[in-house]
């Protein structure tokens, strides 16, 4: 657990002072003062110029982070560690990576590149993939979504090949910018923020909205969306959703196509394809199976898929945890919970007291009779 959650938010937030504050979601934002990065995996790879702050030194900052909690809840030194990457960085951003790593004081990195992690995860969970046979991985749950073929081997996997489908704005900048055309006076400043300036604190908050509303969309048929106050809120539907998909939907035969030359394969050499989505995509799952074949196993929920994929592959013989030996998170209790507990069970004492003490005890005697048959010569 990561401060209460199983996932951390990306955002790094730094004050005037150039102190990193990590595990930032959009919604909560700080104040004016502080410079926000959504993503300081973004960063890495570009001139240093075009970098508002130190990419390197802000992921080691996320990554000293993840590890201390890490160790305070075993209770033991993180002595490896495995990161998951794109499947299109090269040595300038896996060198960066290191680099992260090392100011973080941890041990050099294993990179596993997020398609091969899905791969690793789906085939142990009932994806079977002979040595040899293929898979296409869609990451559906970034922007932009990535095909990418990989060949199965004895030894893990081979990247044969991996497109981008390429749109001016993800699906919840889309879903976003119609929402605010429609629920925004005309000179409402949020309606051009979400084109050109996505990062603004306003943007951001719709943006959450939106992608909270999409996943509630998946167990219910509309979901209300939040504006930045003191815009009214609005709603959605699924159908709006599958409306602003559109774009994305039409390109995918193609960028399949594509794919599938550039790894000089054809549709009949896939084993099988996997779809990985945060939020649902209506639509995305019956094109994929219309251009491909194979019906998509689609990882939705599972938080967890690229660690332990990743894990997979990079420790295949690491111990498993029993119930006797597993490590239980050490809890830190302040005096201040130990005072609630205490103030709740004299509450709990004194009311015991007082029913007892003023209970009205009332003693009720039932009295029975019998008739006897008359007497009968």
């Amino acid at each position: 657990m990561l401060d209460g959650r199983l996932v951390m938010p990306h955002g790094v937030a730094l004050d005037p002072a150039g102190h990193v504050q990590v595990g930032v979601s959009a919604a909560s934002q700080p104040s004016a003062h502080y410079q926000f990065v959504s993503d300081p995996l973004e960063l890495l790879g570009r001139p240093e110029a075009d970098q508002p702050a130190d990419g390197v030194q802000l992921v080691a900052a996320q990554l000293w982070h993840v590890a201390d909690q890490a160790a305070r809840q075993v209770g033991e030194p993180i002595t490896a560690l495995t990161v998951t990457i794109p499947p299109n960085w090269g040595p300038r951003r896996r060198a960066q990576l290191v680099d992260a790593a090392a100011r973080a004081s941890l041990p050099a990195p294993a990179m596993v590149t997020a398609p091969a992690a899905l791969a690793a995860y789906a085939g142990a969970h009932e994806l079977a993939a002979p040595d040899g046979s293929c898979l296409l991985i869609c990451q559906a749950d970034r922007h932009p979504v990535t095909l990418t073929i990989l060949q199965t081997s004895a030894d893990g996997y081979h990247e044969l090949a991996t497109r981008s489908i390429d749109l001016p704005r993800d699906l919840n900048q889309v879903l976003a910018q119609r929402i605010a055309d429609a629920a925004t006076e005309v000179d409402d400043p949020l309606r051009g923020e979400i084109a050109q300036s996505p990062q603004h604190q306003d943007s951001s908050a719709l943006l959450e909205a939106v992608r909270q509303a999409r996943q509630l969309l998946t167990t219910q048929d509309r979901a209300p969306v939040l504006l930045p106050a003191p815009r009214r809120p609005a709603v959605i539907t699924y159908d709006d959703v599958a409306i602003a998909a559109q774009p994305l939907l039409d390109k995918v035969h193609d960028a399949v196509r594509d794919t599938l030359d550039a790894a000089d394969i054809d549709s009949q050499h896939l084993s099988g394809v996997i779809l990985r989505q945060a939020e649902a995509v209506p639509g995305l799952q019956d094109r994929l199976t219309t251009a491909t074949g194979p019906t998509p196993a689609v990882l939705a929920d599972q938080s967890h898929a690229l660690a332990d994929g990743a894990l997979t592959l990079t420790a295949p013989h690491r111990h498993t945890p029993t119930a006797a030996n597993a490590h239980l998170p050490r809890v830190r209790l302040r005096i201040r919970d130990l005072t609630s507990a205490l103030l709740l069970g004299a509450c709990s004492l004194t009311l015991l007291l007082q029913a007892i003490l003023t209970a009205d005890v009332t003693t009720t005697f039932l009295l029975s009779s019998v008739s006897a048959p008359p007497y009968r010569n």
